[in-house]
C-alpha cells in the first residue's frame, strides 16, 4: 500500500512541469505494431495486445494536451489492462503513463520505446494487472526515472 501511495504522489508532484510534444522523425518501422501505428502509444483491454484489443489513443501527443490529469469519469481510456509504446527513435520516446484503479488507488509507470526485433520491449502491464483508467500521457525525452 505504501508502494502505491509513493508513485501516486510522485505522479501528482510531476503536474507543474512543463510539457512538449515528441519531435517528428523516421519512424520504427513502416507499419503498424499489434494495432499501433509508428510513433503512438496505445492502450488495450487485454494483456495480449492485438488490434482487435485497442482502446483508440496517441498520435505521439501528450494526453490531455494541457499537461493536466484528466478525470476519472472524463477519460476516454477505461479498462485499460496494457499499454504499448511504438515511438519514434528520436528525443521525446518514453511515456509516463498515469492511472486509477477502479478502488481510487493511483499508479504510474514507465513504458519504454519498443525497439526493432524487441518489441516487447514496449509493452508494460498495469503494476496490478487488474483495469484502470488512464489519466495522464506525458512523452518524455528520457528514461522516466529521475
Amino acid at each position: 500500500m505504501l508502494r502505491r501511495f509513493i508513485v501516486a504522489a510522485a505522479a501528482v508532484s510531476l503536474v507543474g512541469l512543463g510539457f512538449a510534444s515528441p519531435a517528428s522523425a523516421g519512424s520504427l518501422s513502416s507499419s503498424p505494431a499489434y494495432g499501433c501505428a509508428a510513433g503512438d502509444f496505445c492502450v488495450y483491454s487485454t494483456e495480449v495486445i492485438s488490434p482487435g484489443t485497442k482502446i483508440s489513443i496517441g498520435r505521439g501527443e501528450n494526453w490531455p494536451a494541457d499537461g493536466k490529469y484528466s478525470s476519472v469519469a472524463g477519460s476516454p481510456y477505461k479498462n485499460v489492462r496494457s499499454f504499448f509504446n511504438n515511438g519514434k527513435r528520436e528525443t521525446y520516446d518514453h511515456v509516463w503513463v498515469t492511472y486509477v484503479y477502479g478502488d481510487g488507488t493511483g499508479a504510474a509507470r514507465c513504458v519504454h520505446r519498443a525497439v526493432d526485433g524487441d518489441l516487447a520491449q514496449g509493452h508494460e502491464l498495469t503494476d496490478l494487472r487488474l483495469p484502470a483508467t488512464v489519466i495522464r500521457i506525458e512523452w518524455r525525452k528520457e528514461d522516466c526515472v529521475k
